[in-house]
């Protein structure tokens, strides 16, 4: 098997997060749910719903709030509870269980999200040299659907999501279910991910290396604790 790039020698399987490293809501959250809210009478910027979802959002420790084994109920009532507290604070809404509806059905539809550019020519190219892909992210039940929409559906032989599975990065369980699947050691993969915490925090407490992709150029902030076990790149390229 041919190896190049920053995949290590001996890698046999290699993990990808999902949002942030293979796709982006596009051309933001706050764009979405100020459309919505529009139509539901609350005027609202796009900047400063935003700005409020990431608040919420970091409160709730984003999907890991929703640990346990779901179904589609559960994980619509999570999204009521987040998307309530983004507009606890703007006024306008008519009723509220309509608009919810609406940007909850919306961002399942793949038109919400944009892969990056590099991604389809990644994955074919790991794919032809017959390494074993996996996604392990922190996402609801809507991933599957997503990953269809969006084309990249048949490059994975495995997807382990924190809803279904019933655990969340950066907990070292989702990571070891993965290996479970891969049927490989942790010795013989790599995760790719964009968050320090989730991805590679949560590889390296499974025994995965570590690779992260730091689109915004982060890494000068680095620690040298974390330097000794992380792998930085820019862009997925650099693993072909």
């Amino acid at each position: 098997m041919n190896k190049a790039g920053k995949i290590p020698r001996g890698t046999r399987a290699i993990l990808f997060d999902a949002g942030g490293t293979l796709f982006r809501p596009f051309p933001s959250v706050g764009y979405y749910y100020s459309m919505v809210a529009a139509k539901h009478g609350c005027r609202v910027s796009e900047k400063d719903v935003e700005a409020a979802f990431r608040r919420v959002w970091s409160e709730h420790d984003g999907i890991g709030d929703l640990r346990s084994h779901s179904d589609e109920k559960i994980e619509k009532e999570f999204w009521r509870k987040i998307v309530t507290a983004v507009f606890k604070d703007f006024e306008g809404l008519r009723v509220f269980d309509p608009f919810f509806d609406e940007l909850h059905d919306l961002f399942a539809e793949p038109r919400v999200w944009k892969l990056y550019p590099e991604v389809e020519e990644v994955l074919r190219s790991l794919k032809k040299k017959k390494f074993i892909l996996g996604l392990v992210s922190n996402w609801d039940s809507r991933l599957f659907k997503l990953c269809e929409g969006l084309g990249i559906d048949s490059y994975f032989d495995f997807k382990v999501i924190s809803a279904v599975f019933g655990a969340a990065k950066p907990n070292p369980k989702i990571f070891l279910e993965a290996l479970k699947k891969a049927n490989v050691p942790a010795a013989d993969a790599v995760h790719v991910g964009d968050s320090l915490e989730d991805d590679i925090r949560g590889a390296h407490l499974a025994g995965i290396q570590g690779i992260w992709l730091d689109r915004s150029g982060r890494h000068g902030g680095l620690t040298q604790e974390h330097k000794e076990f992380v792998t930085v790149i820019r862009d997925l390229k650099e693993l072909i």
